[in-house]
């Protein structure tokens, strides 16, 4: 057994469901149903898929909300107001979510991506020519846009991952590896660079420990263990009391 091996054999088990992230996304199952979502959320790589739709689902319906409202608020002035005029407006009524919302710029398009399961020139739409969005063709498009978890990654990349629209934090790469850490099931998942193909994944405290992670400290974890330096590793854990003594000295007679 590896030294991966002994701590996730020592690991705490968190089950997915008891994750904050999985309790959000079940709150807006019935929109993800709509789109044809009704998977089981059954893995961590399940989990992480689903997060970073959800996470475009939000924006993509706060933003058919705020023009709701905007209807709402402007019903006596908007036949008065020309299409651009209007357009204008309502710009300026989504500037303040479009500060704060995921999105990244698609370097193929050139075009910001919030609706990371729709495409460039929707994107576009949603967030420059809202009135577009109204005529039938558009509204058909959208509305018949299969969507599954994959389609984020085949539009736009595993560069998902490490954008606002995931959890996981780049706590290490180099030219072989990436590693991604994810708090709230205390893990680190080691990716190869070239393909993104998954490798492993360490859970970084066990049954016993109950401290918050400082991320800082993830960053040294995972170096150790991509540098094969396990019994610095170790001494670390067991420092920062993320392990306890007795799994410690379990393992620390492996590789002292």
């Amino acid at each position: 057994m590896g030294f991966i091996e002994h701590l996730n054999k020592i690991g705490k088990d968190i089950p997915i469901s008891k994750t904050k992230l999985y309790q959000d996304i079940e709150t807006h199952q019935p929109f993800l149903e709509k789109m044809g979502l009704s998977g089981k959320i059954k893995t961590d790589f399940d989990l992480f898929a689903y997060e970073i739709i959800y996470r475009g689902l939000l924006t993509q319906n706060q933003i058919e909300n705020i023009y709701e409202g905007f209807l709402n608020q402007h019903y006596d002035l908007l036949d008065y107001l020309n299409y651009d005029e209007k357009q204008k407006m309502f710009n300026n009524d989504i500037a303040e979510l479009l500060k704060t919302a995921p999105h990244f710029e698609d370097a193929q398009s050139q075009v910001t991506i919030y609706i990371p399961y729709l495409e460039p020139f929707v994107n576009q739409r949603y967030t420059h020519d809202y009135q577009m969005l109204l005529l039938k063709q558009h509204r058909e498009y959208i509305q018949n846009f299969k969507v599954t978890l994959q389609t984020p990654i085949e539009m736009y990349g595993y560069s998902l991952f490490r954008s606002a629209f995931s959890s996981l934090q780049n706590v290490y790469e180099d030219h072989r590896h990436i590693c991604l850490y994810f708090d709230q099931l205390k893990t680190i998942y080691i990716f190869k660079k070239e393909n993104h193909e998954f490798l492993n994944k360490v859970i970084i405290q066990d049954e016993k420990a109950n401290k918050d992670v400082c991320l800082d400290d993830v960053k040294a974890i995972a170096y150790d263990i991509e540098s094969y330096q396990y019994s610095e590793c170790l001494e670390k854990l067991k420092d920062l009391e993320y392990i306890s003594l007795k799994n410690y000295k379990k393992i620390a007679k492996k590789y002292k």
